[in-house]
């Protein structure tokens, strides 16, 4: 039988699941283990209304989290949301939290009127490629983007 993936809007009541997840992530990037930062950081973005985040959960334990910002399309003149993290713990991969959390920030965006959702990964990581193209998202072969390091933190 399959584990059920219950996904669900990240609210600042969740932040002692979330944040300790969000950290891990960041450490996967090669960023300093700071949970009390990682907890403000998404504090301040929830109270802001400045980014949305679901959160999933296996049994009422936190597996996994998806994170994004709302933005617009000037050429469109349409809302995007740009999903800035996604991450699932190493003990619930293979069992369609990643698959939920992408279908849920689909909704949301659908039901927001977005007309895009965009992402960036790193070209290392590989399998998160393979989810993103199994769940639609196409590489961008068009357009490059670019970065400006304003601080020596990169």
């Amino acid at each position: 039988m399959t584990e059920a993936v219950i996904v669900s809007q990240a609210q600042v009541d969740d932040l002692d699941d979330l944040a300790p997840m969000f950290n891990e992530y960041r450490q996967f990037y090669r960023q300093a283990d700071d949970i009390a930062a990682c907890r403000a950081f998404l504090q301040a973005r929830m109270e802001a209304q400045e980014s949305l985040a679901f959160i999933a959960r296996i049994d009422a334990q936190a597996v996994g989290f998806i994170h994004l910002y709302p933005g617009f399309s000037s050429v469109y003149l349409k809302p995007i949301w740009t999903m800035n993290d996604l991450y699932v713990r190493s003990i619930a991969r293979r069992k369609g939290v990643g698959f939920a959390l992408l279908d849920s920030a689909k909704k949301m965006a659908i039901d927001s009127g977005a007309i895009v959702v965009k992402l960036s990964t790193e070209q290392r990581n590989m399998a998160a490629q393979k989810v993103y193209e199994s769940k639609g998202y196409r590489r961008d072969n068009t357009f490059y983007h670019y970065v400006l390091p304003l601080k020596d933190n990169h």
